[in-house]
């Protein structure tokens, strides 16, 4: 038994999720892992060709076929959004006509959808569909001013992908991506993956964990993480073409333009993004990182280009999946590859004062009052929109402090990573955001939306 086989049955077995695939590529050489169950409807167990929904990695993917196509002069990323569709619309006048490509896949549009779903079909015009639902949809900050994660960049991106080659994006994911590299193991639909072996969600209950109900999340968001399939091998054939001495699909300036620094975060310490690579700093060296979640998945994938090394791993075990996945990338980014801990921000000096928070955060979707609650402060996040609360849980009410100047961290767990930071000044002494879960949600009010 191989260290990282035994490394993974561990951590299954110590946080009792029903089952992880892990794959790990060093100089070329590739090694694979599995344990637990992929499907406890089924029993079938996990293994190293197991699939899975890889969530929002599909968003580097998309990203990589992006460029590609401005390799051929087909899109500029400089360029306005409008030119490739000139019917799109937001419902601010004049933020649509700002909005460059290079927006769209740094996650600095400001688009107010970061998390918006719906279902507008599946078809080859959901993708669409979808783009036509931003018209009533308002804007967080001005293109380009801040770095906040976001889904409707992404789904732009590759209704952009469809109007330039004329397919749909699926299918030129598939004839010029997949083809290319030889993957085998990639796919779109639950029609396909019914004929492997598939890992499928779950999330805890009273007795255990619960399969899920529900499989893949509406088709028009295909470009930001929603449908697609695949396994560690692809995944890892895939990430080799962004590390020196692997196989070629994207010439050398474009692949380090997607790892290159484009804009900071928000808040100093927290990171940076390149073109969809999330970029995390460890000492001296960068790690391109990327997560996805999909009903009651999580998956999350590293890339250290220096040391030609990344890994992908899968768990299936819905929140419970986070602490398997913060230890894994522990064990492998740092005792495996030899990196230092991921650099943190400055949390030291005397904490802002609790008032400073009070007040409702929002954005489309979710709603955040905090109040004041004995000596912390009283968060209880809540959906606004009943898609949101389709088979899966809510949010969690928690108890957070202030610590230094910009921090907030959970009030009964002060070791964990912090929950949320303020961002800027509303004129009034708040913050203008919250940054939290790598998303900007704006300051509304004392008490509720205005």
């Amino acid at each position: 038994m191989t260290e990282l086989q035994e490394l993974v049955q561990d951590l299954v077995a110590r946080h009792g999720i029903p089952g992880a695939v892990v794959g790990v590529v060093e100089d070329g050489r590739v090694e694979t892992a599995a344990a637990g169950i992929a499907n406890l409807n089924s029993g079938v167990e996990m293994t190293p060709d197991t699939l899975f929904l890889t969530g929002s990695i599909t968003k580097v993917w998309t990203t990589t076929l992006l460029m590609s196509l401005v390799e051929q002069g087909l899109v500029d990323l400089d360029a306005p959004v409008k030119r490739y569709l000139p019917d799109f619309a937001l419902a601010e006048p004049g933020v649509a006509d700002a909005l460059l490509v290079r927006h769209l896949v740094t996650h600095s549009n400001g688009i107010d959808a970061a998390i918006l779903i719906a279902d507008v079909g599946e078809s080859d015009e959901a993708i669409a569909n979808f783009v036509e639902l931003l018209r009533d949809k308002g804007q967080l900050f001005e293109p380009g001013e801040y770095f906040s994660y976001n889904n409707a960049g992404f789904v732009l991106a590759g209704r952009i992908i469809e109007v330039v080659t004329g397919e749909g994006y699926s299918a030129a994911m598939r004839q010029r991506l997949f083809a290319p590299l030889g993957l085998e193991r990639s796919m779109f639909t639950a029609k396909e993956a019914i004929l492997h072996r598939m890992a499928i969600g779950h999330y805890p209950g009273a007795a255990g964990y619960v399969p899920t109900k529900r499989f893949l999340l509406p088709e028009c968001l295909g470009p930001a993480g929603t449908t697609f399939i695949t396994s560690v091998r692809d995944t890892l054939a895939f990430v080799r073409t962004h590390l020196p001495g692997g196989p070629h699909f994207l010439g050398s300036g474009a692949v380090e333009q997607m790892a290159a620094h484009h804009l900071d975060f928000p808040v100093p310490g927290t990171g940076s993004v390149g073109l969809s690579w999330l970029r995390k700093q460890h000492g001296d060296r960068v790690v391109l990182t990327h997560g996805g979640g999909s009903y009651g998945g999580v998956a999350m994938i590293a890339a250290v280009p220096d040391l030609g090394a990344a890994y992908i791993a899968f768990a299936n075990g819905g929140p419970g999946s986070m602490p398997f996945h913060q230890e894994l990338a522990e064990a492998i980014v740092q005792k495996r590859f030899g990196l230092p801990p991921q650099d943190e921000p400055d949390l030291s000096g005397p904490p802002a004062d609790a008032s400073r928070y009070h007040g409702v955060y929002g954005s489309w979707g979710v709603e955040i009052p905090i109040t004041g609650d004995g000596d912390a402060l009283a968060c209880a996040p809540r959906w606004t929109e009943d898609v949101l609360t389709r088979d899966r849980p809510g949010p969690a009410a928690v108890r957070v402090r202030p610590a230094g100047a910009h921090g907030l961290v959970l009030a009964d767990h002060p070791d964990q990573p912090p929950f949320a930071y303020g961002v800027g000044d509303d004129g009034a002494g708040h913050p203008k955001f919250l940054f939290m879960m790598d998303q900007l949600v704006r300051r509304i009010g004392d008490h509720g939306r205005i």
